[in-house]
């Protein structure tokens, strides 16, 4: 089973936030398009949000320095 990691980066040159994870590439997308919503909503045009594909969930770090963006895999 795959676990999907959800950051945000508020500034271009910041760090990559964990805000959510999911175990479904359709629940990742919603999750992804939830935390951009609620950037926005507090005002941070610049936000970025990306998944990371993780094998466990025991190894996904709460920050990064760049995410290895892949696209999910629907089944």
């Amino acid at each position: 089973m795959t676990i999907h990691g959800i950051y945000l980066k508020s500034r271009p040159k910041g760090k990559w936030h964990l805000v959510s994870v999911a175990v479904s590439p359709e629940a990742a997308n919603l999750e992804i398009d939830e935390a951009l919503k609620n950037a926005r909503n507090q005002g941070n045009d610049s936000a970025e949000a990306a998944i990371q594909i993780f094998e466990s969930a025991f190894h996904i770090p709460e920050l990064l320095s760049e995410v290895k963006t892949q696209k999910p895999l629907y089944n």
